[in-house]
């Protein structure tokens, strides 16, 4: 009689063992999804004038996505991405600032920690025939979405002189001293820098170089605003809080995380010309084709069925799981079944011994 308790016991204990294991991996599931790739330019492709990266950057603990060109051993910085993108446009890329040649798009994904991880994009050849780089491009690379968790600070110098520009936050906050390069005359745009900040009250001075008086400011930043700081000489500086740049229809990652539409398939048919309508061309002898290569989901990992063409496989490898609800019902239901296995055991145990 002795035995069936024992067995019961042993049972219980496997079978409560197995049900934790498959509820912490339910656990791990539910984590929000982290999806890194780049749609155009497509393998492989020959692009030149002005082209606009299109792709995903979308991760935990997103604070900004570093897009670099590296050619060789170097690595070019090209844009910055601060806020979530699903298949959107990620970046504006001017390639006449660039020498012909082959390049790899590369993305760093940077944490709120400052960790970062690069990941590999499309090989693609830039090819304008023009001799010699642009030194200036036409169109500002960064697109200004407004950040999940922090402000946003594009700081522009529209005048002859090199600036320098300081923050510094009250309290636990961000900080810095900046300077930027002087506009020059055959620039079409102000030199600019783009700013994460945390949710504070900043206060801080811009002064141009040889100039006797400074501009001080006072602001308060909060989270999902974006600022713009105009330096236009002399202590004169302008602060705007604007709308950032709006998204194409196809980007849901300003969704926040919890609205399912942020789960939908990565490309459709319509996403797709959307997407290539929204990389015109900027001037006349601009090129930018329809992007080759579209990834099936946008939480899918990129391990492809053997049915799935090259073409549908994912340019950058994927970090991190789907995200997918926990089942409440399902663990209290199978927290009680333990406890009851449990209690079960313990009865038998002492039957056993009534009955020896």
């Amino acid at each position: 009689m002795t035995s069936y308790p024992a067995r019961y016991i042993v049972m219980t204990v496997v079978i409560a063992a197995l049900l934790a294991v498959t509820i912490n991996g339910a656990v791990v599931l539910a984590q929000e999804p982290e999806t890194l790739f780049v749609m155009n330019p497509a393998e492989d492709e020959t692009v030149s004038g002005v082209i606009t990266l299109t792709g995903a950057t979308d991760f935990l603990d997103f604070l900004k996505a570093d897009i670099f060109l590296k050619s060789g051993d170097n690595m070019i910085w090209a844009a910055t991405v601060h806020a979530p993108v699903i298949n959107g446009n990620l970046a504006r890329l001017d390639t006449r600032t660039f020498e012909d040649g082959d390049y790899q798009v590369i993305i760093r994904k940077v944490t709120s920690d400052s960790n970062y991880t690069d990941f590999e994009g499309p090989a693609f050849t830039i090819f304008n025939n023009l001799g010699a780089p642009l030194a200036h491009a036409a169109e500002e690379a960064n697109f200004l979405y407004p950040p999940l968790s922090h402000g946003l600070a594009r700081i522009k110098n529209c005048t002859g002189l090199d600036i320098k520009f300081d923050y510094e936050g009250l309290g636990n906050c961000s900080a810095d001293n900046l300077e930027l390069k002087a506009k020059a005359q055959d620039n079409p745009l102000c030199p600019y820098v783009d700013v994460t900040l945390i949710p504070c009250e900043y206060r801080g001075t811009v002064v141009g170089l040889g100039e006797e008086r400074a501009a001080t400011y006072g602001i308060e930043v909060e989270a999902g605003n974006v600022y713009e700081f105009d330096y236009a000489g002399n202590g004169r500086l302008f602060i705007n809080t604007t709308k950032g740049d709006a998204r194409i229809g196809t980007d849901t990652g300003g969704l926040p995380l919890t609205d399912p539409a942020r789960l939908q398939p990565v490309m459709e048919p319509a996403a797709e010309e959307a997407i290539e309508a929204a990389m015109a061309p900027a001037e006349e002898g601009a090129t930018a084709e329809p992007a080759k290569e579209t990834p099936a989901e946008v939480v899918a990992a990129p391990t492809p069925s053997d049915s799935e063409s090259a073409d549908t496989q994912m340019v950058l490898p994927v970090s991190g799981q789907a995200a997918s609800e926990i089942n409440v019902t399902y663990i209290i239901a199978a927290a009680g079944l333990i406890l009851l296995m449990v209690v079960g055991g313990f009865v038998a145990v002492r039957r056993g011994k009534q009955a020896s």
